[in-house]
């Protein structure tokens, strides 16, 4: 079910940046919020299993195999969009090279300034998170040792509740005093970092629940819970982004409503006979190559379909464009930028991930492999980044 709300999450996003319906361009931005609240409870989740093993958290095995699941895939679509950017603009008057645009989004500053890409913001928020994230847990775990010696040990992060309202409050409170500026106005009440952080702690808190207190999680987890969630969704079936009320509160309401979905969703017992099982598989195929589809679909969407378009449109080679392949542009693109990302994970993501895990073995590998014989949710996996 985690792969197939991905999968959903990544169709969301694409939907975004198309023009295949309006109201799938509307709601689509919410994809951001749902990747955020998923990679929250999986990242959490794969310390809280560490912690529970081993009663520690080794952070260089944690940064190293983040690394090597983002880095590779990353870097070289990055360098593909610099080429091909190049080619396309390099021989236009005033062309200027795209150096700094280029270092915002490989330093990962492209939640507080403008890069090359217009969607890597959210992977440096999530980036930042995985830096964050396993030292605030040890920072609870030392306070907590030190309060109460080995007592501590069995849930040092009890507090993590009452961290994550503060962190909520506050990003709310920011985005509400933060004012638009007339241009690139997103960089200042809507992107960065800070006031995003809400969204990633609501699944933290999602995990930390599911690891330390699962009964409790069990018995919230009914169809009413999935119901609030619809509930909470509703400001952005309404309201667009832009508006003070949606990236306020709306906001706020949007990563709770997804955060009660994933509740729901990881107690959810789906056999492979039922109805939805084959548009669920689907889904979590779709939801499994995620990352690479999010990060190759920029190239497609904004700047081979153009440069593609424009060519056909000016000499009418080689096709001449046709009212219907206006129509057809956007769901032929979507096609193309999941097929496009799948093979992309096969060439790189995969074989990088490969490495890592002989480099870099996980330390909870096998509580991961013997879980998923005992639940209804598929035991922490490869958390993937965001996308607006």
């Amino acid at each position: 079910m985690l792969d197939a709300l991905r999968g959903i999450a990544i169709l969301l996003v694409l939907g975004r940046h198309t023009n295949v319906s309006q109201f799938w361009t509307q709601i689509g931005w919410s994809g951001v919020d749902l990747f955020f609240v998923i990679s929250g409870f999986l990242i959490s989740g794969l310390l809280f299993q560490e912690y529970k093993r081993f009663g520690d958290i080794h952070l260089k095995t944690f940064w190293m195999r983040r690394g090597m699941k983002i880095y590779p895939a990353f870097y070289v679509c990055t360098l593909a969009q610099a080429v091909t950017y190049v080619l396309i603009y390099g021989k236009m008057r005033g062309f200027q090279w795209p150096v700094r645009l280029v270092l915002i989004d490989a330093t990962f500053l492209s939640s507080y300034f403008a890069g090359l890409s217009g969607h890597v913001w959210s992977l440096a928020v999530e980036e930042h998170f995985y830096f964050v994230l396993p030292v605030f847990l040890l920072v609870l775990m030392k306070l907590r040792a030190e309060k109460a010696g080995k007592a501590g040990k069995k849930d040092p992060f009890a507090s993590i509740l009452v961290v994550f309202l503060l962190i909520a409050a506050g990003s709310l409170w920011l985005r509400m005093t933060a004012t638009p500026e007339p241009y690139g106005s997103v960089y200042s009440y809507l992107l960065p970092t800070h006031l995003r952080m809400d969204g990633l702690f609501s699944g933290v808190v999602i995990g930390y629940l599911f690891h330390f207190k699962p009964q409790f999680l069990a018995r919230v987890a009914r169809w009413p819970l999935l119901a609030a969630g619809g509930v909470l969704l509703a400001p952005a079936y309404y309201m667009q982004l832009e508006y003070w009320h949606m990236y306020t509160w709306g906001l706020t309401c949007t990563f709770l409503g997804f955060a009660c979905i994933l509740t729901w969703a990881i107690h959810m017992p789906f056999q492979p006979g039922h109805l939805l099982a084959l548009p669920v598989h689907l889904l979590a195929r779709i939801g499994f190559y995620s990352y690479s589809i999010y990060l190759w679909h920029w190239n497609i969407l904004y700047y081979l379909l153009p440069c593609f378009r424009y060519r056909c449109m000016v000499t009418g080679s080689p096709v001449a464009w046709s009212a219907t392949m206006e129509t057809w542009q956007w769901p032929f693109c979507m096609l193309l930028s999941i097929l496009v990302g799948i093979a992309m994970a096969m060439v790189i993501e995969q074989p990088a991930l490969r490495l890592r895990d002989r480099w870099f073995p996980s330390r909870t590998r096998s509580i991961n492999r013997g879980s998923q014989s005992q639940t209804s949710f598929a035991a922490p996996s490869e958390p993937l980044p965001a996308t607006i």
